[in-house]
């Protein structure tokens, strides 16, 4: 099956983007062309999944449609301006007005940029003003930007990424230049989502395993084997037969309380984790069952059930119930039914680290933990007691675990809290650079 990308943008531009599309006969790809930036919703949403990747032709409709998140940033692009395309619109404009403008108005694109191409390039004599892109909403802003300084007389021309400030400017009598993705930039962005679109469709062919074990919460081991605890695991089944016709998969009992279902990664979608949450907390208040959710990714289905084993292994012990998910390249997500989303990598990074982390006590999952949550809420300096509410362990194992840390060189004292009444101050640590 070829790979199919929609490319959306007004018209001129449409015309131009295809142009480029020629060189790529391998796959398909269809245009959808607008006349007002508000039709870009209603091209997405009669079209969007009919295609792999979507091309905008601008950063305006490509920001329209992330703001108003109607396709994922996974699933879209739209060419780079860099430096060759701003000089190529420079050159256009010195030719049409037989001069050499030192003095010009910009928009879209960051001052960084800017001082970078003209650093490189020796034009410092080049003096200009630059509006960077802010909204797909700003385009009265925008075209006030450029028309002030003209008028003021401190810019010559004006040098716009925009079709609509373009026009409006035009439309005033200022002159103005608009820049247009290069050749080289179009094909590239064309090569990029044609290797993103194969990467797509190899990671939703890849092998997903639902693991639930249940935990019945009757302490006596005759209602465990009773009828009654049979008929619960009926209902159980049921709901788990809901969850597999879901995503398309097969669902098998493993042994007393283990379950597990069979798909493939991309039948499982964002609304999934909900179901799942909803059948925990439903089986929890009918049923009175504990159950343990991990999915497992892999190449193959025994790399997906090790995966899923390996979550259960990293399920905390903790009243908020979580969905730990293992990726094929050992990412460990954690979810929670609040939306909180946490991931770590498992597997250590150079000699010197692991022989800190193996001499350490604590698990590499524990301390990778650590510093997701670190990075997460962007803390470079944390308490015991922080370590403690990420891992959703007791106080006292927190300051176990830093003390460990600390020891063995992973984690080092860098400063003190006072809290104001009597006893110690709270000792703040960070982790020690190798």
């Amino acid at each position: 099956m070829k790979v199919r990308i929609g490319v959306i943008g007004p018209a001129d531009s449409i015309e131009q983007i295809m142009s480029v599309s020629k060189e790529f006969d391998d796959i398909d790809i269809a245009s959808f062309v607008y006349e007002q930036l508000e039709e870009v919703g209603d091209i997405l949403k009669e079209n969007s999944f009919k295609y792999d990747q979507w091309f905008f032709s601008g950063i305006m409709n490509y920001s329209y449609a992330m703001e108003k998140k109607l396709i994922p940033k996974e699933r879209a692009i739209y060419p780079n301006m860099n430096g060759s395309t701003f000089f190529g619109t420079l050159l256009e404009a010195q030719l049409a007005g037989n001069t050499v403008y030192k003095n010009i108005s910009l928009d879209t694109i960051t001052n960084e940029e800017v001082e970078k191409i003209l650093s490189y390039y020796k034009l410092d004599g080049i003096t200009y003003q630059n509006r960077p892109f802010q909204s797909y909403s700003d385009i009265e802003e925008q075209v006030a930007f450029h028309r002030e300084l003209y008028n003021q007389g401190k810019s010559e021309i004006a040098v716009t990424f925009i079709r609509a400030t373009y026009k409006a400017l035009k439309k005033l009598g200022i002159p103005a230049y608009r820049v247009i993705p290069s050749y080289l930039s179009i094909e590239q962005s064309f090569t990029l989502l044609i290797q993103r679109a194969l990467s797509n469709r190899y990671k939703n062919a890849q092998m997903a395993v639902i693991g639930c074990k249940v935990g019945f919460t009757s302490s006596s081991e005759e209602d465990m084997y009773s009828f009654k605890a049979q008929h619960r695991e009926l209902e159980l089944r049921r709901s788990l037969l809901y969850l597999t016709e879901k995503v398309n998969g097969s669902l098998m009992q493993m042994g007393d309380g283990l379950f597990y279902i069979f798909t493939t990664r991309g039948e499982i979608d964002a609304q999934f984790d909900s179901d799942i949450f909803s059948m925990i907390y439903a089986v929890k208040a009918q049923e009175n069952i504990q159950l343990t959710t991990a999915i497992g990714f892999g190449e193959t289905v025994s790399q997906a059930e090790q995966h899923v084993r390996k979550g259960f292994h990293n399920q905390d012990e903790a009243e908020m119930p979580s969905i730990i998910i293992i990726d094929e390249d050992q990412t460990v997500t954690t979810k929670t039914a609040c939306n909180e989303t946490i991931s770590y990598q498992t597997m250590e990074m150079g000699e010197d680290w692991k022989t800190k982390i193996q001499d350490s006590g604590v698990s590499p999952g524990a301390i990778s933990k650590i510093a997701a949550y670190a990075r997460q809420y962007n803390r470079s300096e944390f308490t015991s007691n922080d370590i403690s509410r990420w891992l959703q362990s007791t106080e006292r194992n927190g300051r176990r675990i830093v003390t460990l840390l600390e020891k063995a060189g992973i984690l080092e004292q860098c400063g003190e809290i006072q809290s104001g009444d009597r006893g110690r101050p709270r000792r703040v640590f960070c982790f020690k650079d190798s």
